[in-house]
């Protein structure tokens, strides 16, 4: 892709990073942070880190995030915190908001998992917060924004080159890490899917063993990085195949408005625990949604517009994914059988899509216009993505 020169943004960008661990659970995979950076790099934007982070090659020490010790947030224009900070209980720098600042402060939220936003009160003081797993039939504080898991350059050279539609085996992978114990959502969604599905394609339930990781070293490399989710037969995997299964989530009510609450946390233990459907769905994105468009799968999630999931760009069901009504799973069904020629185009057009707007440069430039609230580019101008 080629992006015409930035218009109105000249400053820098200040990322407060966690060091990765080596302990389960403490790899500190920051893929929000890397996706944002990796698009500023591409656009000539200067960022800088409180240490180095990401290490890119296996051969050399060096870092997409580096730390530069003279270059101190009030040195910037902007500086970045996510859901990992806080996770770990780590504490704000002194004076992070302090009144001088020149600064404006963005919290890149990831979380997966319940948290009053009316009671921790660094969701108020952040200037923007950006939130994955976003609903529009949820409330949220006014400054919350609707965000995405994306791209990085990992995944996008890991599916650089795939075949064309025809020439992969007819099947879907329906191979979720979590499974029957997980998401209520992807349980729900792909017993009432997948056994009538099967009439169309294979199924291809087969999940890395972690056990089994490559020991290449750029490979080994990024699956500790990643704690332990890079693995290129999974890759491989949906590139040999014409569909992807990326169901995720959780039912809950859109009453109360609050999803964070008490009241909602219990509802939602109550909705899951009797096996029930509702029309408003958290903890919705994945990577294997994101992998899944750009590999150019079909790629099944529920209909997003029918139960409130929400991107700052939004797919088109039938057109870039297929989306499922789990009140009228048959009419799916039906459609496909009637008409085989457009799942084709909706794998293409689904890759093109993702590549367009959800790779790192694209995602750099809307957190940029988000943050400043205006255009921050003249122009963009996209070049053959089938390239890419």
């Amino acid at each position: 892709m080629r992006y015409e020169q930035l218009a109105n943004f000249n400053g820098k960008i200040y990322f407060f990073c966690l060091p990765r661990e080596e302990k389960e659970g403490k790899d500190q995979f920051q893929h929000l942070f890397i996706c944002l950076a990796e698009g500023f790099r591409e656009l000539g934007v200067s960022f800088f880190s409180n240490i180095n982070y990401w290490q890119e090659l296996p051969e050399k020490q060096e870092y997409l995030f580096r730390h530069d010790p003279e270059i101190k947030p009030d040195d910037c224009s902007i500086v970045v915190f996510s859901n990992n900070w806080f996770n770990n209980n780590y504490p704000l720098p002194d004076n992070l908001f302090h009144a001088n600042r020149k600064y404006l402060t963005v919290y890149l939220d990831g979380n997966d998992n319940d948290k009053d936003y009316n009671k921790r009160p660094e969701y108020r003081q952040f200037d923007f917060i950006l939130k994955t797993h976003y609903n529009r039939h949820l409330n949220y504080l006014d400054n919350f924004y609707p965000w995405s898991f994306g791209l990085s350059q990992r995944i996008l050279q890991e599916l650089q080159a795939v075949p064309n539609f025809q020439d992969r085996k007819s099947q879907i992978l329906v191979n979720f890490r979590h499974w029957r114990t997980g998401h209520p959502v992807r349980n729900i969604s792909s017993n009432l899917l997948i056994p009538k599905i099967s009439n169309i394609w294979q199924i291809n339930n087969s999940v890395d063993n972690p056990a089994n990781c490559s020991t290449e070293a750029y490979h080994h490399l990024h699956w500790l990085q990643t704690g332990k989710r890079h693995y290129p037969t999974y890759y491989n995997r949906l590139k040999d195949s014409m569909a992807c299964a990326c169901f995720g989530g959780f039912f809950v009510t859109s009453w109360p408005k609050n999803s964070g609450g008490l009241m909602s946390r219990n509802i939602r233990r109550f909705i899951t625990k009797l096996r029930l459907k509702s029309n408003t769905i958290v903890q919705w994105d994945s990577w294997r949604f994101w992998e899944s468009l750009a590999a150019g799968c079909v790629t099944f999630h529920v209909d997003f517009e029918k139960y409130g999931i929400f991107l700052p760009v939004m797919p088109q069901n039938w057109q870039h994914y297929i989306g499922i009504d789990l009140d009228n799973v048959q009419a799916a069904i039906d459609r496909i059988a009637d008409e085989p020629e457009i799942l084709e185009r909706i794998a293409l057009q689904g890759r093109l899509w993702a590549l367009q707007h959800y790779s790192p440069v694209p995602t750099a430039l809307r957190f940029l216009e988000t943050v400043y609230q205006q255009p921050i580019t003249k122009k963009v101008e996209v070049e053959t993505l089938l390239e890419i």
